[in-house]
Formats: structure tokens, sequence, C-alpha cells
């Protein structure tokens, strides 16, 4: 079988092609995070309201797990709201994610999925921590052990490697870094 005469070069192109990063999504630049999700169909960028129900917005502040910690995180972390869409090839604004997430030095440290339309599925947060473990494993954190008294946020979860943590709350899954756990 005979090869087109441009196959030698589409081989030398894909080689050059950047590889699939194997690293957690926790620490990805928002440019790269925005990248994956911002997509059509996919994703959007959520603004504030210009004029919030003062009592719908306390509400859904009570319910934030990362509420009461993010006031003791260090300067210069920003938070930015997305809505990622459980609902295949349409976005879909009743069916899907809110995602919190905290850039420090323009890195992602913290991200929180709520689930919203349904409730969070054990599914669900094996596949999110399993987009986060890099080449690590998550192991199950036992409540008396040292991890979580030692955690400002609280944990559930941890990578082997010790980089990143996760907890669960309600229809919520933080995964974050440990670095931020201890600052």
């Amino acid at each position: 079988m005979r090869y087109p005469r441009f196959a030698p070069l589409a081989c030398v192109l894909l080689a050059l092609l950047p590889a699939v990063p194997s690293h957690a999504r926790v620490d990805e630049t928002q440019e790269e995070f925005e990248r994956r999700l911002l997509q059509p169909f996919v994703g959007k960028f959520v603004t504030r309201e210009k004029n919030p129900d003062p009592v719908k917005e306390e509400e859904m502040l009570r319910q934030q797990p990362f509420n009461e910690v993010k006031t003791h995180f260090p300067a210069g972390v920003r938070e930015r709201r997305y809505w990622k869409s459980a609902v295949p090839n349409m976005l879909s604004n009743e069916n899907g994610w809110r995602v919190h997430v905290f850039f420090l030095e323009n890195r992602s440290v913290l991200e929180a999925y709520q689930r919203v339309g349904d409730t969070l599925s054990e599914f669900e947060i094996q596949n999110i921590l399993r987009a986060n473990q890099g080449s690590s494993e998550w192991r199950k954190v036992e409540p008396e052990s040292l991890e979580t008294k030692s955690s400002a946020i609280g944990c559930h979860y941890q990578l082997a490697d010790g980089t990143l943590r996760a907890r669960v709350v309600g229809d919520w899954l933080m995964v974050y870094s440990v670095k931020l756990d201890n600052m």
C-alpha cells in the first residue's frame, strides 16, 4: 500500500504537537482551564448579577462549603465562576455544574463543583477525582486521620503523592491543593 506524499510531513507535525498534560487539572493556568471548559455547548463564564436578590444571594453563600475558609486564603486569590452543562452537545442551564475556581498566581488551587438538576453521584465524584489524579492515586482519608485533623478545608480523599485533597459536602465536590490548605 502506498501512502500519499504528505504522510511523512503529517507524522512530523503530529510529533511536534504538545503532549496532553499528565498533571492534575488543579494547577492548570486560567487559560488552560478556560480553553477546556469554554467551548460551544460545553460551558460558559458566569457573571455576577447586577441586582441580585439578597435573600437568594445569602442562601447561595451559605451553601458554599468553601465560603468560611476563603476569607483565610492568601492575598491575590481570585475566584471565577463557570457553568458546565451535563447535557451532551447542548448548553443546558438546568442540568449541569456550577464550577467555582480559585486561582493563585494564575494557577488553579481549588475547584469546587456543585451538581445542579440531579444529585451528585458516586460515579461523578470518581470521574472528577480521576480527571484530577495525574499519575498518582486517590485514597480515602479516615475521619480521625492526621490529614483530616490538619486540614483547614476538611478532606475525604487525598492523592498518594500528597499534592491534592478532595472533600464532598452535599452536592459539592471540592478538589484543592494541599499547599492552599496549609496556607
